[in-house]
């Protein structure tokens, strides 16, 4: 590409500034300038790239000689290789014009090192160390640089430099090699000064057999960022908080239940006082606490019952964090002593006595004598008796019952394990008890569902008869009024017998195989 600047002195670019005057020079004495810079330029060349210094590498391989026994060994069957030696074994010609770049190849020394990077605006840091680690290959002595990855550290890691061969800082126009390498020093690697404080064990080996042994190696610094964000938290097990979700969950292991056996309904009572009088429950089967208030009449506060429901009390009101909560932090039986306060979440409850089976217990498993004596609830009054009216045939018998025993009743309870083991049914055919003639032919299934002892009673399709067919009574449960009003149970439905279901006479004709078999089997 043409120049746009005239050709005279001043007018071009790359003309020396400081150059005095503009001689012209002969040919014979710019062909001397010539080769002077190129010399220049080969000396460069030939110690930056051709004189790769090379050095004992350490655990070489052994070389593997072939077998000398035999005389048609296909090793001494080449033509390209001497008959007098295997062609495997090296001679001294080979090993003395290997290049270096073959015999250095796959020997690579290991460094550890770490520098310094300020951090402004946080409040956590002024500064970052970054940890990096850097490869130096002896087969063409060149530097490769990575630096392992943290996690959440918001600085781009992991290659740090790519393999090249990196100039010395001092300007001198060589390339690093291994010796300015030193443990504890430092070594500037395109502005950046890397501390050196560890190395492979390959890589003290290579210095010990150069002559060069490399100091011990020590910690890398650390800062405010690793101390506070790598460091992991581990926190203390609270057993009691993690057995109670897993089994709120539905889960958790099952509890030795050693305790549960030996002390089940044994309850330690205490009379205590606090303003006023309660009674202290302490469940020996689990070791819980609860706290009733002394109800009476006309005291002019209000009848609550519990003052604290039934829980394991903590020995102390400042409880701890979740996962620093321990069994041996809760009130035992130890802890209660007559006579001395007992502080309930900063409230004192005084013991003024207990009753006779606390008394026994104390002396028995501690020795120790509890007075008896203390204010015992006034007796309750006794509720009139309760006048069951009857059933009016409108739904489910025990859903009617609900409303007379609560005032919000509650739905009653299933025997699941009967629901579940009892998935039969049983089928009966049977007929009006009547004389009249449009109802003496009518035919009906019976079906007796034994998870729950319910009836269903279906009347099968006849044509033109005018009667609709179909369901003829709801499944639910019927009383048998010819056994003083009992649930219909297997018993009352025996082929040939005569029942009564919701004021309608029936007539038992046959059942089917099932039934039969069923009857022969459970029923004698």
């Amino acid at each position: 590409m043409a120049s746009a600047f005239p050709k005279l002195p001043g007018f071009v670019p790359t003309q020396e500034i400081e150059k005095p005057n503009f001689r012209k020079v002969s040919a014979q004495k710019q062909q001397a300038n010539r080769e002077i810079v190129i010399i220049q330029y080969l000396v460069v060349f030939v110690q930056n790239h051709l004189a790769n210094k090379e050095y004992p590498v350490p655990r070489k391989q052994p070389i593997q000689v072939p077998s000398q026994t035999g005389m048609f060994h296909p090793d001494y069957m080449s033509t390209t290789h001497a008959m007098h030696l295997p062609k495997n074994v090296t001679n001294d010609s080979e090993e003395l014009y290997q290049p270096s770049w073959v015999k250095m190849d796959r020997h690579v020394l290991r460094f550890s090192g770490f520098f310094k990077e300020s951090v402004v605006e946080s409040a956590l840091e002024n500064f970052r160390v970054r940890k990096v680690t850097i490869f130096y290959y002896l087969e063409d002595h060149s530097i490769s640089i990575t630096e392992s990855k943290q996690e959440n550290s918001g600085i781009p890691q992991g290659a740090f430099l790519k393999r090249q061969k990196v100039l010395r800082a001092d300007n001198s126009g060589k390339f690093i090699i291994p010796e300015d390498f030193r443990l504890n020093e430092d070594i500037t690697i395109y502005g950046k000064t890397i501390r050196l404080n560890d190395i492979d064990q390959y890589t003290r080996e290579f210095y010990d057999n150069i002559g060069q042994p490399q100091p011990q190696s020590f910690q890398a610094a650390t800062d405010n960022w690793e101390v506070k964000t790598q460091t992991k938290f581990i926190p203390q097990k609270d057993t009691v908080m993690k057995d109670y979700l897993e089994h709120k969950l539905g889960g958790g292991r099952v509890t030795s239940q050693k305790q549960f056996l030996e002390n089940d309904r044994k309850v330690l009572k205490f009379y205590v006082f606090s303003e006023i009088p309660y009674i202290l429950h302490y469940y020996l089967a689990d070791d819980t606490i609860e706290i009733k208030e002394i109800n009476s009449p006309n005291s002019g506060r209000d009848p609550f019952a519990m003052m604290l429901r039934r829980q394991k009390l903590p020995r102390k009101f400042s409880l701890n964090q979740p996962g620093q909560t321990y069994a041996e932090d809760f009130i035992r039986p130890q802890d209660i002593q007559y006579g001395q306060p007992l502080i309930i979440y900063n409230r004192k409850f005084m013991i003024n006595g207990c009753d006779p089976f606390t008394k026994a217990y104390y002396h028995e498993k501690f020795n120790v004598e509890f007075p008896l004596g203390g204010q015992e609830e006034p007796p309750q009054r006794e509720q009139s008796n309760i006048i069951i009216p009857p059933h009016n045939g409108i739904g489910d018998e025990q859903d009617s019952l609900g409303y007379i025993y609560r005032l919000q009743p509650k739905p009653p309870k299933k025997d699941f394990f009967k629901w579940v083991d009892n998935q039969v049914n049983l089928r009966f055919l049977a007929r009006f008890n009547t004389n009249k003639p449009e109802d003496k032919d009518r035919i009906f299934v019976i079906t007796f569902f034994l998870n729950d002892d319910s009836l269903l009673i279906y009347e099968p399709t006849v044509r033109n008869s005018g009667i609709p067919d179909g369901k003829f009574l709801e499944k639910r449960k019927y009383k048998n009024v010819n056994n003083n009003n009992e649930f219909f149970t297997t018993s009352d439905l025996i082929v040939g017998n005569d029942i009564q279901v919701n004021g309608w006479s029936f007539k038992i004709l046959e059942c089917d195989d099932f039934t039969k078999k069923w009857y022969a089997e459970n029923f004698k």
